[in-house]
């Protein structure tokens, strides 16, 4: 349930609407780091990646805008 938006800004929102691991992420935050991280790896390292909304700080979904 991830759709990828275009931003007018030239960038991309990746939007995560349901996390599988919410559970298990909100014992254990290193799960959210990694991901961020593996999102970071894959892209390389002409993009970056930024988290702008958390499941587990009390947003709705998780989202990623990649530059």
């Amino acid at each position: 349930m991830a759709e990828a938006i275009a931003q007018g800004d030239g960038s991309v929102l990746l939007v995560e609407n349901h996390c599988p691991i919410c559970s298990a992420a909100a014992t254990c935050q290193g799960l959210c780091t990694m991901e961020l991280e593996v999102f970071q790896r894959v892209l390389g390292d002409k993009a970056t990646v930024e988290r702008v909304e958390h499941i587990q700080a009390g947003a709705r979904r998780c989202a990623y805008r990649i530059r």
